[in-house]
């Protein structure tokens, strides 16, 4: 087999983090982590796991509201143990089910 030949290389794919806020109240925003940004416009959907909690936290910096699980944050903040933000409320995934996001 051809592939079978070639040289394994392990490579890093960039992705970015995207915002989307709620139809309901602009200023909390859902996050979204994808290495394919491309797609994004023709995404109707975000997916959230039901059983998993995630955190309401307020950024200092834009004055935002993201939706986040809290072993991500390193994905939003270089450090996320010197990023100014407070921890503002918790909701499990099956509780945002039904949640309108204004699309990109």
């Amino acid at each position: 087999n051809f592939e079978a030949n070639q040289n394994y290389q392990d490579v890093t794919d960039p992705a970015v983090v995207v915002s989307f806020p709620l139809v309901e109240d602009p200023n909390v925003h859902l996050l979204a982590w994808t290495t394919t940004p491309w797609t994004l416009p023709s995404h109707t959907g975000l997916a959230v796991h039901p059983d998993f909690e995630y955190i309401k936290i307020h950024d200092e910096k834009t004055g935002k509201v993201f939706v986040i699980l809290e072993q991500l944050l390193s994905t939003l903040y270089k450090d996320p143990k010197k990023a100014k933000y407070s921890v503002v409320g918790k909701v499990k995934g099956k509780d945002m089910l039904g949640w309108q996001y204004k699309p990109l």
